[in-house]
């Protein structure tokens, strides 16, 4: 009887679902009501409503950043619970079948990756400080930074890469984006706006803007220091294997 109910919801939810799209307005329709009321809405007023002179950035933080939020949240849920399934690499104990193998990197490579990690890195900063004005923003300049230690770690293995980015670094920064967005949020509300709501009453104009500048910055550096972290730890719990589980079992 139970299994006929879930199936008969199921069946009805898709029904809904079907029925809901076949309503929806054609893809790519020029009449549709992103075309006619939303972009231009962004396009036209973005700046002076969201306080952001790139569109794109615009519309992540301020039109949508709820959403964002949301997103920011659900990849730190998936740090958690990767940990929980997997737990942290063990200092001193943790290695990778690369590691134990024998085989390294040519120094070719090796000297190459130390020379251009730094450069990756510096230049996924640029992204995530210039993402308010420019292309880019946080969750690019996040993917680089992790991109950059993922490629450290191939070519140092994970001792190393543990050694350089230890917990006591890595874990405060994994909240960051999280703690930011709603650093954000309540400071709109103290001063007696909805949540996220940047442009503070009762300031000057300066001030507000000033205000608001620096609280979408901080929500960036976020997003970037925060992501880049994220995927490196997740990365790190994934290819770990304790020592103790490498050595190869007694005759």
């Amino acid at each position: 009887m139970r299994k006929a109910i879930v199936v008969l919801a199921l069946v009805g939810i898709g029904v809904m679902l079907i029925y809901a799209v076949g309503e929806m307005p054609p893809m790519g329709d020029s009449g549709n009501p992103d075309k006619v009321h939303i972009a231009p809405r962004y396009l036209e007023h973005g700046e002076e409503e969201a306080g952001a002179s790139n569109v794109i950035t615009a519309v992540i933080l301020n039109y949508r950043g709820y959403d964002t939020m949301g997103e920011v949240a659900v990849i730190f849920c998936a740090l958690c619970a990767v940990v929980a399934i997997l737990n942290r690499e063990k200092p001193g104990l943790s290695r990778t079948s690369m590691d134990v193998s024998g085989v390294k990197a040519s120094v070719v490579v090796r000297t190459t990756i130390r020379f251009l990690v730094p450069v990756i890195i510096f230049f996924a900063v640029y992204i995530i400080l210039h993402g308010e004005s420019t292309p880019g923003g946080g969750f690019q300049g996040g993917a680089i930074i992790g991109a950059s230690i993922i490629l450290f770690t191939l070519a140092f293995g994970l001792p190393e890469s543990t050694r350089k980015l230890p917990l006591r670094f890595r874990i405060p920064l994994e909240s960051f984006a999280v703690i930011a967005f709603l650093a954000a949020g309540f400071t709109g509300i103290v001063f007696g706006v909805h949540f996220l709501t940047y442009l503070m009453p009762g300031l000057s104009e300066y001030a507000a803007e000033t205000i608001r500048h620096i609280m979408m910055m901080v929500i960036e550096i976020g997003i970037g220091f925060a992501g880049g972290i994220i995927f490196t730890s997740i990365m790190f719990a994934m290819i770990r294997e304790d020592q103790c589980e490498l050595q190869p079992d007694s005759p």
